[in-house]
């Protein structure tokens, strides 16, 4: 009996033993430095399944997408060994680590989520991409701003592509550094403008478009009515040449070269007007008939000048308004930015009181 009871209390205590040595290695394999060490190994092998095991939502209990998960990769892939992965999973800032319900169910780390907010401009769209990847946002009408997220701890490439109905298509490229807190980004109206190579080439388009349709207007008998230009522009120069057209014997124009000073744009406010320096090799002449008693015809070689232009919103173009030939001399060699046309001839067009309008 009595070796009965001793076999039976040596059992217990192998049992107690055993059960200690479970619940020791359950505690151990389950704890919070275990899990850790687990999910840096698997961040560094981007083992996905045991990712999604330890790292399942945010600390919000928000989804991780798919994409999101792939841009952290490239934050890991930053770090150079196990043991700072590990110290970036352990940092308060970045992860909460919750330990399991029971012994036997593992420790969990949560990721803090960090969100971008971009603020745009009026009449602005936009399009966004994250390490490359395409992001798509909530927009708030009411305060014209875009939310995305949630993201990852993490320092970010942002790109984004603004489309505006004036000033056309802008990207522009940043980075964002979400490791601490949310970020936010103001996007200012000269954002739109400000170095925009598609909206300083529609401005030069449209100062060649002006010449060259002038070019078609002397030869359609000084009708300007078809001009590339604002209305109110095209009326003063119709009147103009109304006054002159009993006194011109001959009227000509040539040109081949257009040049804008891209660093002296300058938009007002309500974005309705835009002003920059302007250079053309532009040539006019003009005959007068002998009752003036002016034999020599009077020769403008003017080339340089500030040029005004209007937003049309009918046509959705910048138009020329004005164009104000000054005696101050620029330099277009010593422009540092600048955007430039030129014809592979010189374009001339000339009217005559007896032929009206011709190409020379």
């Amino acid at each position: 009996m009595t070796k009965i009871r001793g076999s039976l209390v040596i059992a217990f205590v192998i049992v107690l033993g055993i059960a200690a040595a479970v619940t020791g290695y359950s505690s151990y394999k389950n704890g919070e430095e275990a899990t850790v060490e687990r999910l840096a190994q698997a961040l560094l092998k981007n083992d996905q399944t045991t990712i999604k095991k330890f790292m399942p939502t945010f600390s919000t209990k928000q989804k991780i997408s798919t994409g999101t998960r792939k841009m952290f990769q490239h934050q890991i892939r930053k770090l150079k060994n196990k043991e700072q992965v590990v110290a970036f999973l352990k940092d308060e800032d970045h992860f909460s680590i919750k330990k399991g319900a029971s012994l036997f169910e593992p420790a969990k780390i949560y990721p803090i989520p960090r969100t971008i907010e971009l603020e745009l401009p009026q009449e602005a769209r936009l399009k966004a991409r994250l390490q490359g990847r395409p992001i798509v946002g909530n927009y708030d009408e009411e305060w014209r701003k875009v939310t995305f997220g949630p993201f990852l701890s993490g320092e970010y490439e942002l790109t984004y592509e603004l489309t505006h109905p004036k000033f056309g298509r802008h990207k522009t490229k940043e980075r964002i550094d979400l490791k601490k807190t949310d970020q936010r980004v103001i996007i200012k109206e000269n954002n739109l403008y400000d170095g925009n190579a598609a909206f300083q080439q529609h401005l030069l388009a449209s100062a060649v478009n002006y010449f060259d349709s002038m070019n078609e207007a002397i030869r359609n008998d000084l009708n300007v009515s078809r001009m590339a230009a604002s209305k109110e522009h095209k009326e003063k120069l119709q009147q103009s040449f109304e006054k002159l057209k009993p006194y011109m014997e001959n009227f000509q124009q040539s040109f081949q070269t257009i040049q804008i000073d891209c660093d002296s744009i300058a938009v007002n406010r309500a974005q309705t007007k835009v002003q920059l320096d302007l250079y053309v090799d532009l040539k006019r002449s003009m005959k007068l008939i002998e009752e003036t008693g002016i034999d020599e015809a009077l020769v403008s070689d003017k080339q340089n000048a500030i040029a005004h232009f209007l937003y049309d919103e009918e046509q959705k173009k910048w138009l020329i308004d004005e164009l104000i030939f000054d005696t101050f001399q620029q330099d277009p060699e010593k422009w540092e930015q600048s955007k430039s046309y030129r014809g592979q001839a010189e374009k001339m067009a000339q009217w005559s009181k007896t032929s009206g309008g011709n190409v020379v």
